[in-house]
């Protein structure tokens, strides 16, 4: 578009309701500060992080919009992408993220610690895990009958033939 006024490139667009009808006005920088406009000395930061983050931080409280500019330093999540996705990406982001995540795990779970079954515990859990170690590596350089032979300790009594 062009400037109403004196034919450069129209930056400035306005829309006004005058005497019940629309009327809309395009004009360049300068002619609109002729016009007595007051215009911001840089314009708005339209990059779709700094709307979010202003809008998180207008809505929701400064907490929340400083926790969603922290980045884990391991992995370099931040936190709006965990919000964004739902996962997070090492363990770390639970003591980096801990003032953003403590209150989600309080509202989904009604707790924030652990208090349900634990895993059982195997008395040889262990040994089978060097068993199916080198199981892996048995199979990996093709040593069928070394691998059928770990297979088979791997399996429990009952179901060996």
């Amino acid at each position: 578009m062009r400037c109403q006024r004196c034919q450069k490139e129209a930056t400035i667009h306005l829309t006004e309701p005058i005497k019940g009808q629309r009327r809309e006005f395009h004009l360049c920088q300068n002619c609109a500060r002729k016009a007595g406009l007051s215009l911001p000395e840089s314009p708005p930061d339209l990059a779709l992080d700094a709307v979010l983050q202003s809008l998180i931080t207008a809505h929701v409280g400064e907490l929340v919009g400083e926790l969603a500019e922290r980045a884990c330093p391991d992995c370099g999540i931040r936190f709006m992408e965990f919000r964004a996705g739902g996962r997070l990406g090492c363990p770390q982001d639970y003591r980096v993220f801990a003032a953003g995540l403590i209150p989600l795990i309080q509202r989904y779970h009604g707790a924030t610690r652990h208090v349900g079954k634990a895993a059982r515990r195997r008395e040889d859990a262990g040994r089978r895990l060097r068993l199916r170690t080198r199981l892996r590596a048995a199979i990996a350089r093709e040593d069928y009958e070394e691998a059928a032979r770990l297979r088979d300790q791997l399996r429990p009594k009952d179901h060996q033939t």
